[in-house]
């Protein structure tokens, strides 16, 4: 596999997430933040297990389950839903922008967790693309939001804000353990390692948080059934994206998969009439190119 196969395969996951996210936006108003949570594995499933069916029919072999991975899938497992529970309380939040601006600092989170726990050391122009990256994506959620320089700093002591910080972080720690669980398999295809972890957490995700929505109100799954159809849109997409996610972190590193999914900001800029009508505002312009040079200094230089 090219060894920038990684760079496609990512902007191809945020892609699909950017899709996602706005679906799970639609269905905030009606279900809870686990109702949503445990659609995106429920519908997704079994679009995880055709996948894998058809990986298997090309020759390549299912791994074999050891320890280490059933302890790393768990726990990304439980990271997984806290992080995803996170990201959907903050829609409800007044200061919603602020907050996910902070939870954009997860490629940042991802690097210093990684390289702090699991020895991901990012390299010097690695580290210099994710600051860049980084600056761009709170850029694109000052120009969009109207947020200020001194909201930001302002609200750091805010709840919601150590919330948006948190949900970054989480969903970090999530990713590097996603990896670990996917090097431990003793397996030659990094992409069959990568599908077989994703079915493995999605089916670890789907019995955990079942169980939570039937022991806290088990009225939750007939709500779900009435919004089924954007339902299954959510998990089609989560389990494509996912897909697409858990390939990018079997090939390199989780700072840098991050990284280079920033750009699903672009593409909310990108997708607005603001573009075509009214033009894009020096911030935006300063932001889209902070983004791009960032992923470009990483693929010149990773």
């Amino acid at each position: 596999m090219n060894m920038y196969n990684w760079v496609f395969i990512t902007i191809f996951a945020a892609t699909m997430q950017t899709t996602r996210t706005s679906l799970q936006k639609s269905l905030t108003q009606n279900l809870s933040a686990e109702a949503i949570t445990w659609v995106r594995y429920s519908f997704g499933l079994p679009v995880v297990i055709i996948y894998i069916i058809i990986l298997n029919a090309a020759g390549l072999d299912i791994p074999e389950i050891n320890r280490p991975f059933a302890i790393y899938c768990v726990a990304a497992g439980i990271f997984q839903i806290i992080a995803t529970i996170l990201l959907v309380s903050l829609f409800s939040h007044r200061n919603f922008a602020v907050s996910t601006a902070y939870a954009k600092t997860e490629a940042i989170q991802a690097a210093i967790i990684g390289s702090v726990l699991f020895g991901e050391y990012v390299n010097f122009f690695g580290s210099v693309a994710i600051a860049i990256g980084v600056l761009g994506v709170i850029l694109i959620s000052i120009s969009e939001n109207s947020i200020t320089w001194k909201s930001l700093l302002l609200s750091i002591r805010q709840r919601s804000t150590f919330i948006g910080i948190a949900c970054g972080g989480t969903f970090a720690l999530d990713a590097l353990l996603i990896r670990e669980a996917i090097l431990v398999l003793d397996n030659e295809s990094s992409i069959m390692n990568a599908a077989f972890t994703l079915i493995s957490l999605s089916t670890i995700n789907l019995f955990i948080l079942g169980s939570w929505i039937i022991y806290k109100d088990l009225s939750t799954f007939k709500k779900i059934k009435l919004f089924w159809k954007t339902s299954a849109l959510v998990g089609l997409t989560s389990a494509i994206g996912s897909i697409g996610w858990f390939t990018g972190f079997a090939l390199t590193q989780v700072a840098y998969v991050k990284t280079v999914g920033q750009i699903e900001l672009l593409f909310s800029i990108l997708v607005t009439q603001k573009i075509f009508k009214e033009g894009i505002n020096k911030i935006e312009l300063t932001a889209i190119l902070a983004v791009s040079s960032s992923i470009l200094l990483l693929i010149q230089n990773v």
